[in-house]
């Protein structure tokens, strides 16, 4: 019987050089809903995604999408079931932002018509249709996230992993590529630090600290003035779907390393 959860994390813990960044988390995500990885540096959100693209192995536990093992699946497989799109995706000498949208594009043996029509809608929906062959090093932080969103774009998997999408583009461009994903119906778990941009795309959120799920839930219900106070060091409240702060909180908490 097919699973109800496009993807599924039972008590995973990932530990590196003998410290445990995430610690016994479990989590599922249905098919085609959005879910947010929440909490401060440190809290263990990165270490969890890249598990998942299998950048770090787990110490314990099992990650299953569509009800079937992570290790079940060939690195080919996987690579087509699950995309992500992560901090610091680096800079390969000599390539274009076309280069790097047909390079996520290769693993999926297309078409050739199919290919160059993925390549070309990804890079016109990333604003970088005109410097499509101009060296990927003269652009900026955000034209180069662009670039790796639009590769996403082209694969578009069954699974996005995003984490801090949203790092270096300006207003219109997180806006408007978070929208895409939205619009694809695709199921996605990402990270974010922009608590109004979890409150507005994340139908489900996760609040992380100490490599652990300390809650979870509808995000207005777990960005409460209290979670924010304890776990991300300021005073605020939300405003209808408006995050308010009035500064930070000095002391700081006794937290585990994550």
């Amino acid at each position: 019987m097919p699973s109800e959860f496009a993807l599924e994390i039972d008590n995973l813990t990932v530990e590196i050089a003998g410290a445990a960044y995430v610690r016994d988390v479990s989590l599922a995500v249905p098919e085609g809903q959005i879910h947010g990885l929440l909490g401060p540096n440190g809290a263990g959100k990165t270490t969890l995604l890249r598990s998942l693209y299998r950048a770090v192995a787990p110490t314990a536990g099992q990650i299953r999408a569509q009800g079937r093992a992570i290790g079940d699946h060939a690195h080919h497989e996987w690579a087509r079931k699950l995309g992500a799109l992560v901090q610091s995706a680096g800079l390969l000498d000599g390539l274009t932002p076309r280069d790097i949208v047909e390079i996520g594009l290769s693993v999926l043996e297309l078409p050739h018509g199919e290919f160059d029509r993925r390549c070309q809608d990804a890079l016109e929906l990333a604003g970088l249709a005109d410097k499509q062959d101009q060296p990927a090093g003269k652009l900026s932080g955000g034209e180069l996230q662009r670039c790796y969103f639009a590769q996403l774009l082209a694969c578009d998997p069954e699974i996005y992993v995003l984490d801090e999408p949203t790092n270096h583009l300006d207003l219109h461009y997180q806006l408007a590529l978070l929208d895409e994903v939205r619009r694809r119906g695709r199921t996605v778990l990402m990270t974010m630090h922009d608590l109004n941009l979890a409150v507005r795309y994340c139908d489900h959120v996760y609040l992380m600290a100490g490599g652990c799920i300390v809650e979870h839930g509808r995000p207005l219900e777990v960005l409460n003035r209290q979670n924010l106070m304890t776990h991300y060091l300021v005073d605020g409240q939300f405003h209808g779907n408006v995050l308010s702060i009035t500064g930070p909180i000095c002391q700081q908490p006794d937290r585990r390393r994550a």
